[in-house]
């Protein structure tokens, strides 16, 4: 097909403001499914998205619109997630369009992730078209909306399309203004190939599949090709696109988005932001996207020590259909064999975590989330530390530095209030605080990445009543008096419990940290201290009391000197079952962690 005629569009917007519902009514005003087959969200084909109603992984659907003007258009849609999480996804699908269709609330209005995703699409050079969704609900404001995007956002509003993706108003006008207003790909057919793999998955009998945007050249069956990064060559052996059912193709030509099936073993030979060539080309990789660097990171133990080699073989199957998901082998005392894995957010961790135990029938532990710590050495040494565990004798420390984001905090004006006050707590830095309009705030804060990683978010919507928004991205890093609080079961280190914290911080975590695992940990026969310590200095204990028989309920009177003599007896026993017994840590225990610092709200 003349490339004039193709269209490669995105749709970007805030978590909930109808993505995905706006592509379903696409897919049926273009023939795409039947009536029979539509169902809702049919793009977010995972269980965890439906579920949750939120999408996690970006999928490309080819499209056919018979315009006014009398032409056939293949459209290209690549439906994006939402989430602050998944902004990696968002950033690769806009390497693959021209245009981007920016869907805002008609009730909320501009969103921090609407302001995030706009800039992605601004600096891809997008055309973007902003799309005032839900004008049907009673608390809809498309003029004030309007106003926002002017003023937020700096994008011209009074062409902005008004509808209602789930009831169908106006949706027919949203394909005219992608025929109209998107330019087509500049690419031709006469040059060499060059197409940037922009997504892949696994499929478990052909290898890894790539979807690409084809810009220059053609691609066709039985060709070989060449991966620049790795500069491994392979035979093309099918190509297709997804409609959203895969359809086989003979080529594929500039302009085109679809998939390659070409017998690459793994995911990781296919990387993100790699150009596909012709073997023996000379034509130039295409400007890639950045590499991927995990934010927080974890431990995930198996419940069972015999889970262990599945819990591998399903994390190494997780990762053929995850590039961002990154795992390392790590031992603990307390919980035995496991895996340290980095994930791009909390949201992303914790869909890693129920896929696990979801797609792979595992039992498994989460340790408390952390992130990338740099350490300067007394030697001038340089390392990057990502648990507690790996952390250094506080006297070989020279310096720490913490992991600092900007964040972008958008909230109306009723709460601005309990906001700042849990910005200040978080130890933020404001650097800007503008009104969008009379009722609607926006911060930016400078904030510690681990005060962000526990239970930031979870306050953020209950302070605002789930009113504000969120958005982040990494900003450098910030030397810090940052300290490993360690916690002691019956005097011994439990190293999954340990944390790393401020040291303004640090006695309350341990007291509350203390308190929390005495009502968790069961009793035993003996006396159990839990204690939290800073290097070799305790700064909080409680004490789990122990199990005891009432040795002097036969005792109806007497000499003092019988009933001691009994007490002294049971005191001894208790002594020598405490050197032998052990304490069994539940896996509550472990989650306690999690919530240290939850119920400081307000």
């Amino acid at each position: 097909m003349d490339p004039k005629f193709i269209r490669n569009f995105c749709i970007i917007a805030h978590i909930d403001h109808g993505k995905s519902t706006l592509a379903d009514r696409l897919l049926e005003l273009t023939g795409a499914l039947t009536q029979r087959e539509m169902h809702e969200q049919v793009l977010d084909s995972m269980d965890l998205e439906r579920e949750r109603g939120i999408t996690i992984k970006a999928k490309s659907i080819r499209l056919h619109y018979q315009a006014k003007d009398g032409n056939t258009y293949r459209l290209n849609l690549i439906d994006t997630p939402g989430h602050v999480d998944f902004s990696y996804e968002v950033s690769r699908a806009l390497s693959a369009c021209e245009g981007a269709l920016l869907v805002v609330d008609a009730s909320q209005g501009v969103e921090a992730q609407t302001v995030a995703n706009t800039f992605l699409a601004a600096g891809h050079n997008l055309t973007i078209i902003p799309v005032i969704n839900k004008i049907d609900l009673p608390a809809a404001q498309p003029d004030i909306v309007k106003e926002q995007i002017e003023t937020v956002l700096a994008i011209p509003a009074e062409d902005a399309l008004l509808i209602s993706a789930k009831s169908g108003i106006g949706v027919d006008k949203v394909l005219e203004a992608i025929v109209q207003r998107v330019p087509s790909p500049k690419g031709s057919v006469e040059n060499p190939l060059q197409a940037l793999i922009f997504d892949s998955w696994f499929d478990p009998y052909r290898g890894a599949v790539v979807l690409v945007c084809v810009k220059q050249g053609r691609i066709a069956r039985r060709m070989k090709i060449r991966l620049c990064a790795g500069d491994e060559t392979y035979e093309v052996e099918q190509l297709g696109t997804l409609t959203p059912k895969p359809i086989a193709l003979q080529e594929l030509e500039a302009g085109d988005v679809g998939f390659v099936i070409a017998n690459i073993k793994q995911v990781a030979d296919a990387r993100m932001g790699d150009t596909i060539v012709e073997a023996g080309s000379s034509a130039p990789p295409l400007p890639g996207f950045e590499a991927i660097q995990p934010m927080v990171f974890a431990g995930l133990f198996p419940v069972l020590a015999d889970d262990y080699e599945p819990l591998r073989d399903a994390l190494g199957k997780l990762k053929l259909n995850d590039a961002s998901f990154f795992y390392e082998p790590e031992n603990s005392v307390a919980l035995g064999f496991g895996y340290r894995c980095g994930f791009l957010g909390l949201l992303h961790m914790e869909i890693v975590q129920e896929r696990l135990e979801r797609e792979f029938g595992l039992n498994l532990i989460t340790t408390a989330p952390s992130v990338r710590y740099r350490i300067t050495r007394v030697g001038q040494e340089v390392i990057e530390v990502d648990s507690p565990a790996k952390f250094p004798n506080p006297s070989d420390i020279s310096k720490i530095e913490e992991p600092i984001i900007k964040a972008m905090i958008i909230t109306s004006d009723e709460s601005v209030g309990s906001i700042l006050r849990l910005c200040q707590e978080k130890r933020g830095i404001q650097k800007n605080f503008e009104y969008l309009s009379p009722t609607r705030v926006m911060f930016t804060y400078e904030l510690p990445l681990n005060e962000i990683v526990m239970d930031f978010y979870d306050r953020l919507k209950s302070v605002s009543r789930g009113y504000a928004s969120l958005d982040y991205h990494l900003a450098g890093y910030k030397e810090a008096d940052l300290v490993k609080l360690d916690v002691l079961v019956g005097g011994e280190p439990v190293d999954a419990l340990a944390l790393i914290c401020h040291r303004d911080h640090s006695y309350e975590r341990g007291r509350e940290l203390a308190t929390r695992l005495r009502k968790l940990i069961p009793r035993q026969m003996f006396e159990v201290p839990i204690q939290a310590a800073i290097g070799s200095r305790i700064i909080a204990r409680e004490t789990v009391a122990a199990m005891r028989k009432n040795v002097l309920a036969k005792c109806y009177g007497g000499d003092i000197t019988r009933k001691r003599k009994l007490l002294e007896k049971q005191k001894e026993g208790k002594k020598r079952m405490k050197r032998v017994g052990q304490v069994d840590i539940p896996q509550e225990a472990f989650l306690a962690v999690l919530k240290v610092s939850s119920d400081e709200e307000d």
